[in-house]
Order: structure tokens, then sequence, then C-alpha cells
């Protein structure tokens, strides 16, 4: 009987153990950050990747110049951001948590998260966009005499470029720069009063 009653008791802590030690918090979010961040970049590099072989293709078989100036420059545009994908620093925030899970140092993940995710948004990222953006449509307004073309290119060029910055994921930086109040005691005229600063 008494074995009965431990096992019961042993079966119903089991629960209570296990509500007790709710997850962290920040392992929640350093996981969702990290699923984002997959997301994210592999999503657009294959994107860049498709559309620049695509375009170096059609830069290759088409017959038409004017044409072929059109995809050639595209392919360059979409080779760069190729390249700015291989080069982002959104991988170590995955990787940031990766090391959370092995060594059990959130905060340090956490930070390490952040910084690569405000290096990835930094304003020399908008700059790089505009100037590739502005160079394609010079050289195919100025160049080859191709307006339309030329305002299409600094176009998609622009606003593709600002939306793959602009969804980069940001929870690490939003969690590590939150406002947090702190209180203390602090002395006063009529005593002690508390003080909230955040």
């Amino acid at each position: 009987m008494r074995a009965v009653i431990a096992l019961c008791l042993a079966l119903s802590a089991a629960p209570l153990a296990a509500h007790a030690d709710p997850v962290d918090p920040r392992v929640a979010l350093l996981d969702r950050d990290a699923s984002h961040a997959r997301l994210w970049f592999w999503t657009l590099t294959v994107a860049y990747s498709v559309t620049a072989v695509a375009q170096t293709t059609l830069a290759l078989t088409l017959h038409d110049p004017g044409l072929r100036v059109d995809a050639a420059v595209g392919a360059v545009t979409t080779w760069l951001g190729v390249g700015g994908m291989v080069l982002t620093p959104v991988p170590r925030v995955w990787r940031a948590a990766e090391e959370a899970h092995r060594t059990g140092n959130l905060d340090a993940a956490i930070g390490r998260a952040a910084e690569a995710e405000n290096s990835a948004r930094a304003w020399y990222n908008h700059v790089g966009v505009a100037v590739v953006a502005v160079t394609a449509g010079l050289v195919l307004w100025i160049g080859y005499d191709r307006p339309l073309s030329a305002a299409l290119a600094f176009g998609s060029d622009l606003i593709g470029g600002e939306l793959s910055i602009l969804t980069i994921p940001t929870r690490a930086a939003r969690w590590r720069d939150r406002p947090v109040a702190r209180w203390q005691l602090a002395p006063s005229l009529h005593g002690v009063q508390i003080v909230g600063a955040w």
C-alpha cells in the first residue's frame, strides 16, 4: 500500500515539477529569433540566387541589345544582393541561440544576436542599397539611353533592398534595448520614499 501511495504521489508531483520550472522567456525569444533569422536568410539567398542566374542566362541568350543590357545590369545588381547575403551578420543570430543552448549563457547570447541584428540594419546597409540602385539607374539611363529601364531598375533595386533590410529579425535587439524599471528607496524630507526610474 505504501508503494502505491508513493507512486501516486510521485506521479502527481511530476506535473507540478514540470510547471514549477517554466521555460525561460529568453530561451523562447532566442529560438523564435533564430527561426525567423533562418527563414529570412535562406528565403532571400535562394530568391536572389535564382533571380541572378535567370538574369545572367537572359543576358547571355537574348538577341535584342536593349533587353540584353537590361538583363546584364539586373544580373550584376542581383549578384551584388547575393554577395550581401553572404556577408550579412544574420547567421550569427541563430549561432547565438545554438550557443545559448550549449552553454546556458542566455544574456550573452541575446547580446550577440542583438548586435548582429543591429549591424545588419545599420545605416551603411541602406547607403549600399541606394548606391547600387542609383548606379544601375544611371548606367541604363546615361550609358545606354534607356530611361524607362533605368527607372524600373532603380525602383526595383531600391524597394527590394530596403524590404530585405527592414524584414531582418529584431527580437533580440528589442529585448536587449527594452526599458527596464528600477525601484529604490530614497531619503526625503518626510522620511523615505520609493523612487522608480526607467
